[in-house]
């Protein structure tokens, strides 16, 4: 499997949660409205995400990110959809086939 990711894929804290949120189906103005920061500021985070990931959009965004292990399915809370996805603690991949894992302070 070639790279997901670009050489500076990592992604910052605030990126790792505005993709959570964007995981569980939240829209720009939802999440602005959560993080108490404007929708500008979401939508520029989230295109910065989609270009550290080579996403074409949101949908293929949240594949790679499950693909790349910086995703995961919960099957600890399959009662609440809106707990569907968790961060994995990984912000992005290295490497040429997605081996060697950054990990980041995310439970």
């Amino acid at each position: 499997m070639a790279a997901a990711l670009d050489s500076c894929g990592r992604l910052s804290d605030r990126e790792l949660e505005i993709l959570l949120l964007a995981a569980h189906g939240m829209s720009d103005a939802d999440m602005s409205h959560r993080l108490s920061i404007s929708p500008r500021t979401v939508a520029s985070h989230m295109r910065s995400i989609r270009e550290k990931l080579c996403a074409k959009n949101r949908t293929h965004l949240v594949a790679i990110a499950l693909r790349v292990g910086i995703l995961a399915l919960r099957t600890d809370r399959l009662d609440r959809l809106d707990e569907t996805f968790r961060l994995t603690g990984r912000s992005g991949v290295d490497g040429v086939n997605g081996v060697q894992v950054q990990r980041v302070g995310v439970a």
